[in-house]
């Protein structure tokens, strides 16, 4: 693995309803915490269904989180615990 890559962060992605619904909320502060516990290591972007990204994806159910560009959970609010292992998983790449 190149120096480059290794510097290359994990990006969560939230695809989130409009308006947020209280799941999604309670996502943004999950990926949020996450990010803040790996400081420069992670990246949160949060689109909503009406983003043309989220067609890509397929997103059916919210909030929708999307590790690296690989969906990790859909329609429920992701364990912190979880999540950081698969942020661990895609560091360690």
């Amino acid at each position: 693995m190149s120096s480059e890559a290794a510097r290359q962060p994990v990006e969560l992605l939230l695809i989130r309803s409009e308006p947020p619904c209280r799941r999604c909320q309670d996502t943004v502060a999950v990926l949020q915490a996450v990010a803040e516990a790996l400081p420069g290591r992670v990246t949160v972007r949060v689109v909503s269904t009406e983003d043309a990204e989220c067609a890509r994806y397929g997103a059916v159910l919210t909030p929708m989180v999307v590790v690296n560009g690989k969906i990790a959970c859909a329609g429920t609010v992701p364990v912190r615990s979880g999540l950081e292992r698969l942020v661990a998983a895609e560091l360690a790449r």
